[in-house]
């Protein structure tokens, strides 16, 4: 189980960019975003609504653990410091204020996403998300090809309910 939805982006026939411009919502703000120094936030989309992402030259699975790991940590450090209420002990009642977390938004039936030693090794151990079943709600991964990639976050306040230790 992913953290996000991966799409192929339209390959331009210049070569690869430096960077993809994503349409957004301005009520998702703020974004996380790649950089070429690594995720940063975007609290505000360009006029036209959109924002910039880096397209980033690696294997996409050579660096989706660690990505997703810093996604889920740099967003458990702004809800705690913005008091978003989405950092929960992963307990049973956590799991439960989790999901109740993510229904608010109108988010039903979300996934509970657990550390494991497989794909989900990036997850601390004792730790969990819980992310709507729709990932295009949270983020993408953009494929570009084989090896370039960028991501983008939208509704990181909304879209992902963190549990245990960070």
């Amino acid at each position: 189980m992913t953290l996000l939805q991966s799409v192929t982006l339209p390959a331009n026939n210049k070569g690869v960019s430096l960077f993809v411009e994503v349409p957004v919502h301005a009520d998702s703000a703020p974004y996380v975003v790649t950089s070429n120094k690594g995720l940063i936030w975007i609290n505000n989309p360009f006029k036209g609504g959109f924002v910039r992402s880096a397209v980033l030259r690696t294997l996409w699975a050579d660096v989706e653990a660690a990505t997703l790991r810093s996604v889920v940590t740099l967003i458990k450090q702004r809800g705690t410091e913005l008091s978003w209420g989405n950092s929960f002990p992963n307990t049973p009642q956590g799991v439960k204020d989790a999901e109740a977390y993510l229904k608010s938004y109108d988010l039903d039936a979300p996934d509970l996403i657990v550390s494991d030693d497989g794909p989900n090794a990036w997850i601390p151990k004792g730790s969990a998300v819980m992310v709507p079943k729709d990932r295009s709600y949270f983020g993408v991964v953009g494929l570009l090809d084989n090896n370039t990639h960028t991501v983008v976050i939208h509704n990181p306040s909304r879209g992902l309910a963190v549990l245990g230790d960070w």
